[in-house]
């Protein structure tokens, strides 16, 4: 079995994580993630998101500058979803781009999430 020469891609995770942008502004809680949303970057996503309680107000996720979901990225999106519907609340996406919308279109996705 022949060896990959991985020397200069060690720290290639940890040196692209999601750059996402959070707040909480007049009752919305406002995610912009960046890159793209996968298994690492949902995972650090959903660290990010910890101190906030997304059950307890609307939530606006921004995914102009998302160019890539994954299904893990798409778990995120549900249970956002399910924690905000508990408590009455309601999930938006905005601005995503073609790749992505298709991604949600094949998916069946594009029918659970409302999509603005």
């Amino acid at each position: 079995m022949q060896k990959i020469d991985t020397k200069g891609f060690e720290n290639e995770i940890a040196a692209s994580p999601a750059k996402t942008r959070i707040c909480l502004e007049e009752g919305v809680l406002k995610v912009a993630p960046a890159g793209r949303l996968d298994t690492v970057t949902s995972a650090q996503l959903k660290e990010e998101l910890a101190p906030y309680d997304a059950g307890a107000c609307d939530i606006e996720m921004d995914f102009a500058d998302v160019d890539y979901i994954s299904s893990a990225g798409l778990r995120l999106l549900v249970s956002l979803q399910k924690q905000a519907k508990a408590a009455g609340h309601g999930m938006v996406i905005k601005n995503i781009n073609a790749v992505v919308k298709e991604v949600f279109r094949v998916s069946g996705f594009n029918k659970a999430f409302t999509v603005v």
